[in-house]
């Protein structure tokens, strides 16, 4: 190579190369599990809003949503659609620029509303909302459904089950007691205190501040025909398979193994979020 070429390439612009790193966004992956169990028919309810959509996801959010319609009581799968189906004309006008907990908690008084509208306090459902976005989750929840996260080697509970066993237990503190035994021998201890259906709903479990997610994080929403079937380590082995659809699989077939001669409507939404 001459001089002059060796001048003209030393000389060239060079490409400029930004030392700012390129933002990573975390992705949702979804999976659904349902059966009906030992029952003669199916009262649950669920949706996704948005889940194979990643733009929609991103802009708009994602919405999870499970509805496990009251088999004591009259017409619960007409009360668990009915709120599905509220629930998601309302997330789609939800303004997300604004306070995201409040809105998902007006959701469940306004799906309260329509299920009162249509079955004038016979019939009822329990209900969590999830919405995933700008990576935190907010939730909203009614009943004694199970919102759990997986992160790392632990699950953690994160909604509040309104029941009777949480009822006398937060009394016995109010009482300046610790002990739960009077809840956990109260004969009616899984009667619900509050669903969607009441003629007025004054309690709803919600987040006030969201809750940041992570890489690797897992969300699990299901009625209590799963959660109150596996236990802790149970679920804590399920979720940790590879992937949403094997999480699903093996709860099912954990609940299979139980073998509940009662065996719920069982219904499982699941949640994996990663880079």
């Amino acid at each position: 190579m001459n001089n002059n070429n060796s001048t003209a390439l030393l000389n060239a612009p060079r490409a400029y190369v930004s030392e700012t790193p390129i933002p990573h966004y975390l992705s949702y992956h979804g999976a659904q599990l349902q059966q009906i169990g030992t029952r003669s028919y199916q009262e649950d309810s669920f949706a996704f809003v948005n889940i194979s959509d990643v733009t929609l996801m991103r802009t708009r959010g994602l919405l999870a949503v499970v509805a496990d319609g009251m088999g004591g009581m009259k017409d619960g799968k007409v009360a668990s659609e009915a709120a599905i189906s509220r629930i998601k004309t309302g997330f789609e006008n939800m303004d997300l620029t604004t306070d995201i907990a409040a809105q998902l908690r007006e959701l469940m008084i306004m799906a309260n509303d329509e299920i009162f509208s249509i079955l004038s306090a016979q019939g009822g459902s329990t209900g969590i909302i999830c919405v995933f976005y700008n990576e935190s989750l907010y939730y909203s929840s009614v009943g004694d459904s199970y919102l759990i996260l997986k992160r790392g080697d632990s699950i953690y509970h994160l909604n509040r089950k309104q029941n009777m066993f949480t009822r006398v237990c937060l009394q016995q503190i109010r009482e300046g007691s610790v002990d739960c035994e009077p809840a956990r021998t109260h004969p009616e201890k899984a009667a619900l205190t509050c669903f969607l259906g009441m003629r007025e709903l004054r309690d709803v479990d919600y987040t006030l501040r969201p809750i940041p997610l992570m890489d690797g994080d897992v969300v699990l929403l299901c009625s209590d025909g799963v959660g109150g079937v596996l236990n802790e380590e149970q679920l804590n082995e399920c979720l940790s398979a590879e992937t949403p659809e094997q999480m699903c699989r093996m709860m099912h077939e954990g609940v299979e193994a139980a073998g509940k001669r009662f065996q719920d409507n069982y219904t499982a939404l699941v949640v994996r979020c990663e880079y």
